[in-house]
């Protein structure tokens, strides 16, 4: 009914303004400006500036995906020797890594774990890990109430593979600055390189499922 109202007051309006002002002397109007439909001010035309406001936009969008180049191939890196973390590390290895120069973390090698989501909450599994490189349990952070834990040793990059047992997930380590989609299938992955700079932080998941989806949390801590 409000829509039918809100259409014919509009509509009504729309009307009545489109015949009430429409001019009599339309084919007698000089048009000094020489203003024409669809056709910009002579008085305003400016070919330079148009110009400059074409090529400008574009340098600085060349420019910028330059720089974010770097970062952008360091969260998404590949699985072994080409990219920045190499090979899975054995029992008893490291992963050693340290952030260098342009802000990016490399490493020695990677441990793996797991991270799953459900409606509506994560599931971490440090696989075969020792609870002195990853460790899992529960905390309780206030709004969110009681979370999944996870816990990761400071110097040492994990390859977390991700999956969903229901619906798209997304978990975001507000710390870390990286996210990335869950999907039921296939499998995605997420690296989380825990140099000396990272801190304890919340995760959330940033990708809408559902009626809880406010509240889907957990929690990183990162140990010596």
């Amino acid at each position: 009914m409000i829509s039918i109202l809100v259409s014919v007051f509009t509509f009504s309006w729309l009307y009545h303004h489109s015949f009430w002002y429409r001019s009599e002397d339309a084919d007698n109007y000089d048009n000094p400006d020489e203003i024409a439909v669809g056709v910009f001010p002579k008085h305003n035309d400016d070919m330079r500036l148009e110009v400059a406001w074409t090529i400008a936009p574009f340098i600085l969008i060349v420019w910028l995906t330059y720089v974010s180049w770097v970062p952008l191939d360091a969260v998404w890196s590949e699985i072994g020797e080409d990219g920045y973390h190499g090979d899975e590390c054995e029992d008893g290895e490291f992963s050693n890594n340290h952030l260098d120069n342009q802000g990016i973390v490399t490493s020695e090698c990677y441990h793996v774990i797991e991270i799953t989501g459900k409606q509506w909450v994560w599931q971490f599994d440090c696989l075969d890990l020792s609870t002195e490189i990853c460790d899992t349990g529960s905390d309780n952070i206030e709004v969110y109430g009681t979370v999944p834990l996870l816990s990761l040793k400071t110097g040492e990059t994990y390859l977390a593979r991700m999956m969903s047992e229901d619906v798209t997930h997304a978990p975001w380590f507000l710390g870390l600055g990286v996210k990335e989609d869950v999907h039921y299938s296939p499998e995605t992955t997420l690296w989380l390189p825990i140099s000396e700079n990272v801190d304890d932080q919340i995760i959330l998941c940033t990708e809408y499922c559902g009626d809880a989806h406010s509240v889907m949390a957990g929690k990183l801590v990162v140990h010596q």
